[in-house]
């Protein structure tokens, strides 16, 4: 019994240490160990006689390890056989010697069998009641999981189902964005939101979808419905489309019986709407997406979401549409007037390469080709100015080919500025100016021969006038000479103007040729001054002159000079009422000496003051007359200073005289300088 106790010490130390789920195969081979010495011992028991208090040590180190492996392992039948062990012994005994059933001499030894007998029954029957609760309580514990996964699966299902239709919805959204965005055309745009805007919120929830545009205050309407009161009738969409766009969120209607202000709704059958702004990228707004339903509440915060979400991208699809259609429509146009305008437009980059060209840009440039002409050498002459000058325009004339073949263009060159990122450009212009040249040529000698024809009869007339006055042929009363002094008179401003005109029409057909040589201006001036003293007298003016005490020569054409200064004189006499004054004078600048013609009369208006030197152009004025004139004498003057390579203008305020003034630039003269010709 020592050793049984010692042998089942050490197996319960042994499976204490031992732990089941890491050393499984020594943990059965210590229990298989246990169960052995237990049968051993219920064997030595059953068949060695009566018991004795050396069972004790044995039957404590039973029970303890039967209360231990029932405690932690659930392990019960190890309470069974101390629970028999006493039983068992003393139905051996009965058996095998019944006369000593009940044996006298250790009677405590039967009652504490019975006792451990009893002790170690109630011990199994409350460990087995208390398994029992513990294995209740892991059922309904079992069963509470068992529910709260039955519920999370229920909750993932359904999550899985709203997840999967928001997915669809979304695949909805972006085949419906790609095929929005994947058209330009703003018609077939505006049909694509519509359809898509169906889909995504599925078609038997839409009872009608309108797209509006908003244009200031008016509105237009693009319906989707199968009931053709919506698309017959499209403003029943109208007031939902104020609000949101006035408010700028989605508007949600979830009865409009709820509201008078949708009395429109309601007398449509429209019980639930939804409507979401559009607003372009610039935050403008474009007009809005609606759509209804008969049934009341259709449309919640979610589908509120996933509309505003379609809109901003049906927003982007309409203005690209619209820019693109706006653009296209720009390009038709610019075609349009390339094609079909008089003149010739070439665009080139700073190296030259043609980036514009219109059909006859390209006719003269293969013109010119043709004709060994230098159109392509001036064009490339003018980028390079205007690029390395930074001017804003430059233009210049050509002539190309001759004969029959011979055209003349008059280039305008615009220089093209763009962004920091790109190459400035040059525009040209072509205008083909050789019917007008041609014409120019026409009128010329048609002038010539005419002024011709009309001098001889008149040089004729004014000699015949001349010995008349004279009275070669006869005594003259007063009134006679008189009327006959009056037509020598006019024919002598006939003739001048005659000359005028001719003078003109050489300058204007480039022939002015200039005898320049070195003179004194101060002389030219005076004797201009003295000229015209008697005139004036007549016409109760005074002409003077205000000049330093000396001034340098000049190398000008003295007489075409003297014709300037004549000219801008007898203006000045026309110009000037009786009891005025008109001054000659000239100050040195740095460069140059400025002649000034001065005047207290009439004033030239400025509005005028630049068109005065144009060809044949008339300046009237209602209060003084002096006589008629072809308006050239300014734009010969004009001519005869830029010839000088000089400048002049008019200084003037009406009512109170004017002031001509010519420049003559100074030369230094060398001792050996021949007069020269230009």
């Amino acid at each position: 019994m020592t050793l049984y106790t010692i042998i089942n010490l050490g197996l319960l130390i042994a499976l204490w240490r031992v732990k089941e789920t890491e050393q499984r195969r020594v943990f059965w081979a210590l229990l298989i160990a246990s169960v052995v010495s237990d049968a051993a011992l219920v064997a030595y028991l059953l068949f060695s006689g009566p018991l004795t208090l050396a069972i004790v040590p044995g039957y404590v180190a039973m029970g303890i390890k039967a209360l231990y492996l029932s405690y932690r392992y659930a392990i019960y039948w190890p309470l069974v056989v101390p629970a028999l062990l006493g039983q068992l012994h003393l139905v051996a005994l009965a058996l095998r010697l019944p006369q000593a059933f009940v044996p006298t001499d250790q009677p405590f030894v039967v009652v504490g069998l019975l006792l451990g007998v009893f002790v170690f029954f109630s011990l199994a029957f409350f460990t087995a009641k208390q398994r029992l609760t513990q294995v209740e309580r892991s059922r309904m514990l079992l069963e509470a999981v068992r529910n709260d996964q039955l519920a999370q699966v229920a909750e993932l299902e359904v999550a899985n189902s709203d997840l999967r239709l928001r997915n669809r919805r979304q695949q909805a959204l972006e085949e419906s964005l790609r095929a929005i965005t994947g058209s330009l055309s703003l018609e077939a745009v505006l049909s694509q939101i519509l359809d898509s805007l169906v889909q995504m919120l599925g078609a038997p929830r839409v009872r009608a979808a309108a797209l509006t545009k908003v244009h200031g205050e008016q509105f237009t309407h693009h319906t989707l419905s199968s009931d053709e009161r919506f698309t017959l009738q499209t403003d029943w969409a109208e007031n939902l489309v104020r609000r949101a766009a006035t408010q700028r969120t989605p508007i949600i209607i979830d009865t409009a019986e709820d509201d008078p202000a949708w009395d429109g709704l309601r007398q449509m059958g429209v019980l639930s709407a939804l409507s979401v702004p559009l607003i372009d990228p610039n935050s403008k707004i474009l007009g809005a997406l609606t759509v209804v339903d008969s049934e009341a509440r259709t449309f919640t915060d979610t589908d509120a979401r996933h509309l505003t979400s379609f809109s901003i991208q049906a927003s982007v699809a309409i203005h690209n549409a619209e820019l693109h259609t706006k653009l296209a429509r720009q390009g038709r146009l610019l075609e349009a007037v390339l094609d079909d305008i008089g003149d010739g437009l070439l665009v080139l980059n700073e190296q030259g390469a043609t980036m514009l060209a219109n059909p006859i840009a390209y006719r003269a440039l293969q013109h010119s080709t043709a004709q060994n002409g230098n159109l392509r050498e001036k064009l490339e002459e003018i980028n390079r100015d205007l690029h390395q000058n930074e001017q804003d325009i430059i233009h210049a004339s050509i002539q190309i080919g001759q004969d029959d073949q011979q055209r003349h263009y008059l280039i305008y060159g615009s220089l093209v500025r763009l962004n920091a990122e790109q190459q400035n450009l040059v525009a040209f212009t072509l205008h083909d100016t050789t019917e007008q040249k041609r014409q120019e040529e026409r009128q010329r000698q048609f002038i010539s021969m005419v002024s011709h024809e009309l001098r001889n009869p008149l040089h004729t007339l004014s000699g015949f006038l001349k010995v008349v006055v004279q009275e070669r042929t006869g005594t003259l009363n007063e009134m006679q000479r008189e009327f006959l002094d009056l037509a020598v008179e006019r024919a002598e401003e006939l003739n001048r103007r005659i000359t005028e005109l001719l003078e003109f029409n050489r300058m204007d057909a480039g022939h002015l040729r200039l005898q320049c040589h070195w003179a004194n201006l101060y002389d030219l001036i005076g004797r201009t001054c003295n000229r015209f003293q008697v005139q004036a007298e007549q016409s109760g003016l005074i002409v003077t002159t205000e000049l330093p005490d000396q001034l340098p020569e000049i190398f000008m054409d003295s007489q075409r000079i003297d014709q300037v200064l004549t000219n801008l004189v007898e203006n000045a006499l026309k110009a000037t009422p009786a009891g005025g004054r008109v001054m000659l004078s000239a100050e040195v600048k740095a460069t140059e000496i400025h002649v000034h013609v001065t005047d207290t009369g009439i004033g030239v208006p400025a509005d005028q003051q630049q068109k005065i030197f144009d060809q044949f152009y008339r300046l009237e004025h209602k209060t003084v007359q002096h006589g008629s004139h072809l308006g050239l004498g300014l734009a010969i003057c004009q001519q005869i200073i830029v010839g000088h390579n000089g400048r002049i203008w008019v200084e003037s305020e009406e009512g109170r005289g004017s002031r001509f003034i010519f420049t003559l630039p100074l030369m230094q003269r060398e001792p050996n300088l021949n007069d020269a010709v230009v």
